[in-house]
């Protein structure tokens, strides 16, 4: 069955709230067994709407979905899911099959509403409490996201927990890139993922594969993912695997990519027991550049870091991670960063062109291990690894400099690293205070020849 919205009387200005009008079309296919609601030119001002199975949410060219600015009109669901302290969601689906969300409209998020107007000395407009993610769904099946634009979002844009099967093609996000924790897409314990042909940009993580803290009942691994053709820019990291590590992650194809304008390029963090197995990363070109301090990461290509969360969880080691054909340019270095001996291992580079730029940032010459470093709680959220300040060095905590300068490869606690047909361009004559060395090993061991 179809449902247009074409003679449904609403206001399609923007200007009031018509979430009742919009659920009440969506519950009338539910009564028919399922079907399209398709969603005219207009701009629709929505609080919570709650998606059924069987069901195709098509948003048609000029149609905009409007993020109400309002927290009361986000209590139609609470998601079992918390992103940082919300439980509220725009467009909500829990356990629903068959679910798609299509067409050349768009979902905007109304971001600035949820923010303050002025960024403070971090380089961070503090937001409020709480904010709605624009898109969650929870252990669903059989889930698509085709052609459709999401942007302004004030939190998480799109969430997807614990969901099989699914198939991302063709979208946009495209968020403001002075807000924080507005994660463009995060793909959170699911399983048989693609992802391709798509455009991510925000001021947080691109696309994050991530297995968050959650109810037994949807705490699953991630497997079998493949990300294709898109491209990224994140004042974070672009394409990263972590930092919430609880169930393991495996399985990950990430090909003909194009990271730009990003503080972080690739990283993989391992926090929390889970473990990392059976990555590639292959044909893609970066460009990275240092990002406002209270954004983890220092311009570094390549990430990939173990160390402790809470102090009594031993997290998960990162083994069978290969690199094939980067080539780009940044103001970091690539770093491997473990504080458990041998916890990173197995990695291979093959075929690496990195050009190592000056920079003006005075961050240039640090590392980033965020998170968690505060000492006070070392298991807190993203704020309290950004403003907390280590008086001795004057940075937030795990924020240090390079034992030796900085070199353009760092590995610290990795075994078994193999690096083949490694071109490396740098600054002539090198600054003053940077590494001599172009590749620093601190412990572990190094194959292969550059």
């Amino acid at each position: 069955m179809k449902l247009s919205l074409e003679n449904v009387d609403l206001d399609r200005s923007g200007m009031t709230a018509v979430t009742v009008e919009l659920q009440h079309a969506i519950n009338t296919l539910v009564q028919a067994g399922g079907g399209t609601l398709v969603v005219t030119p207009g701009i629709y001002l929505t609080g919570t709407l709650i998606l059924p199975s069987n069901f195709t949410l098509h948003l048609e060219a000029g149609a905009r979905l409007l993020a109400s600015p309002h927290e009361a009109d986000y209590q139609a669901a609470e998601t079992h899911s918390i992103a940082e302290l919300s439980r509220m969601a725009l467009i909500y689906a829990r356990d629903a099959q068959r679910v798609t969300l299509s067409g050349a409209g768009c979902i905007d998020g109304s971001a600035t509403a949820w923010f303050s107007p002025q960024v403070d000395k971090q380089g961070y407009r503090q937001p409020k409490v709480h904010r709605p993610r624009l898109l969650v769904l929870e252990g669903c099946e059989q889930v698509r996201l085709t052609d459709i634009t999401l942007c302004d979002a004030p939190m998480w844009t799109v969430h997807l927990v614990s969901c099989h099967h699914v198939f991302i093609r063709n979208i946009t996000i495209n968020n403001d890139l002075t807000l924080s924790n507005t994660d463009a897409l995060d793909i959170d314990s699911c399983q048989h993922v693609h992802i391709s042909d798509s455009y991510f940009s925000a001021a947080d993580d691109g696309i994050c594969l991530k297995t968050t803290a959650k109810a037994a009942a949807l705490q699953q691994p991630i497997e079998n993912v493949t990300v294709n053709n898109c491209i990224i820019r994140s004042k974070s990291c672009a394409i990263k695997v972590g930092t919430e590590t609880f169930a393991d992650i495996s399985n990950v194809t990430v090909a003909n990519c194009v990271i730009y304008e990003s503080n972080r390029g690739i990283g993989l963090v391992s926090r929390d027991g889970g473990h990392f197995r059976q990555m590639s990363f292959c044909n893609m070109t970066f460009d990275c550049r240092h990002g406002d301090p209270c954004h983890w990461g220092k311009a570094d290509p390549v990430f990939i870091s173990v160390r402790h969360r809470a102090p009594d969880v031993m997290p998960g080691d990162i083994s069978q991670i290969s690199f094939t054909n980067l080539n780009g340019t940044g103001e970091g270095a690539i770093n491997l960063h473990s504080e458990i001996a041998g916890a990173i291992r197995d990695i291979s580079f093959n075929g690496l062109t990195f050009h190592q730029i000056v920079s003006g940032s005075d961050q240039q010459g640090r590392y980033d291990v965020r998170p968690p470093c505060n000492p006070q709680r070392p298991t807190g959220m993203g704020l309290d690894n950004a403003y907390w300040v280590d008086p001795q060095t004057g940075c937030a905590h795990g924020v240090e400099r390079y034992p030796h300068g900085l070199p353009a490869i760092y590995a610290s606690g990795v075994q078994n690293l193999h690096l083949n047909a490694i071109n490396l361009t740098r600054p002539a004559p090198l600054p003053a205070g940077w590494d001599t060395d172009d590749v620093r090993i601190n412990s572990g061991e190094i194959r292969g020849s550059k």
